[in-house]
């Protein structure tokens, strides 16, 4: 009987276009892309804080991967917790799409601004020399383009790389610099998640993108060290320069910041650097 992988992954048009980013770089065509409701997608009405965290987007996903009901997992980087069962992994990232955050609509002194992440809440109030009038926000980029159009917000805040995903681009406004609005642990980066048993992991990790790799697990050993999720407010940044990882981060809960460089094989030593430092 002919081997067909089953890719789980969230019910969204976003996480589908990210699914068919992995089949193409794969190359095989045996592949069955399984929707996933999680809890996160069901409950849109409740801030993220309040359903969970962060794992309220994968937990369901991880579960079906437990039970083998499907092979692999895509994500986006961002969702996963800093924190993952034993027998999972991450075997693949893709390279990294553009990590920055930007805006739609109109950013004027007291918009109301659509966002529901502490780390983008935080820099507003503290980068910005004006007042925002910061609403939370949930749903889909197309639940929340349309509340923008329906005149709920004045602005709402996205993630650059989700919107290229969707071809969406020509709705952003500006793209925010990274010195006024550092993005979250691996944002921009799709990840392949398995069991640590699955028999064809070798295929997946064909189409790992190294430097993303090591950059992006720094970035998420920071997260560990700090014992940080979506209730805590730290941007952060790395990219890499020939053999080295340069990795920056902010905790604006304390007002910390740390930059650090070393070699890319050295990612884990270099986010437990950052992170000691900023917690």
């Amino acid at each position: 009987m002919e081997f067909i992988m089953k890719i789980g992954v969230r019910s969204s048009k976003l996480a589908m276009a990210y699914a068919q980013k992995v089949i193409d770089a794969l190359q095989v065509n045996d592949t069955e892309i399984v929707p996933i409701v999680t809890e996160g997608d069901i409950k849109t009405n409740t801030s993220i804080q309040e359903i969970g965290g962060k794992g309220v987007f994968v937990s369901e996903i991880e579960k079906h991967l437990l039970e083998k009901t499907i092979d692999i997992a895509v994500h986006s980087f961002k969702d996963l917790p800093a924190e993952m069962d034993s027998e999972l992994d991450i075997i693949a990232v893709l390279e990294r799409n553009d990590p920055r955050d930007c805006y739609i609509g109109k950013l004027h002194p007291y918009a109301r601004v659509g966002t529901g992440s502490p780390r983008r809440i935080a820099q507003l109030q503290k980068n910005f020399n004006v007042e925002f009038d910061i609403r939370p926000i949930r749903g889909n980029i197309d639940t929340r383009l349309k509340k923008l159009d329906n005149n709920e917000y004045d602005a709402i805040i996205l993630a650059v790389a989700g919107l290229e995903a969707l071809q969406l681009q020509e709705r952003i406004q500006k793209v925010f610099p990274l010195d006024k609005m550092l993005p979250c642990v691996g944002q921009g980066v799709i990840a392949v998640q398995s069991r640590k048993d699955f028999n064809d992991i070798d295929t997946i990790s064909k189409i790992n993108h190294l430097p993303t790799y090591y950059s992006v697990m720094a970035e998420r050993e920071v997260l560990k060290v700090i014992q940080g999720d979506c209730h805590t407010a730290v941007g952060m940044i790395s990219s890499t320069v020939g053999d080295c990882i340069i990795l920056q981060a902010i905790n604006y809960e304390n007002d910390k910041q740390y930059t650090t460089i070393g070699k890319q094989e050295d990612y884990l030593k270099l986010g437990q650097e950052v992170g000691n430092n900023i917690k």
